[in-house]
């Protein structure tokens, strides 16, 4: 069998549309809760339709991750390196599912107006009011937000280490026209 060099395309279409949603959350997340109500309304409506579409990726990328060959370590990559890849990877992919579901939980329970997911999907209907659930929620969403912020600018700062200092194919073989040196 021969050695996989570079991500499917699959793979890197899940890769980089999870990644740009994430981005705009984690910009835009953490300052919903200083807007005026009726702004904060609208917002919410994209902000909980985003998360619903990461959820929906992430529950495709998770099996296709597992179905699917990847590339190994990089041969520049001792051994330390590579297990804390795996644990940088899979700890994203935890926090990539949980972020959007303790944001829905949250949204379930508030009681200071409706949440329609892209104005379609009424969360806040699927679950009874109630103020401490609620704050439960927001707090993991909050706290799980704030980990997945410092992964994901590890993961970022990691890929232009490869990059510019180990000058490897880590992160080329993950760009949508990369090429890596093998191709």
């Amino acid at each position: 069998m021969a050695e996989i060099l570079k991500y499917g395309a699959t793979a890197k279409w899940l890769h980089w549309l999870v990644t740009f949603i994430v981005i705009i959350m984690l910009i835009f997340g953490p300052g919903l809760e200083d807007m005026p109500l009726d702004e904060r309304e609208q917002v919410i409506m994209v902000h909980s339709g985003l998360g619903t579409l990461v959820l929906i990726l992430m529950l495709i990328r998770w099996p296709w991750r597992l179905t699917h060959d990847m590339p190994g370590p990089a041969a520049t990559m001792g051994a330390w390196q590579t297990r804390l890849s795996k644990i940088m990877h899979w700890s994203l992919y935890v926090l990539l599912v949980l972020q959007p579901i303790f944001g829905i939980l949250q949204a379930m329970y508030i009681t200071e107006y409706e949440i329609f997911a892209f104005g379609q999907i009424a969360y806040s209907s699927m679950a009874v009011d109630n103020e401490q659930m609620a704050a439960i929620f927001h707090i993991a969403h909050s706290i799980n937000g704030k980990l997945l912020t410092v992964l994901v600018l590890g993961h970022f700062v990691a890929a232009l280490y490869h990059h510019f200092w180990q000058k490897d194919d880590v992160l080329r073989r993950m760009l949508p026209f990369g090429k890596v040196s093998s191709d």
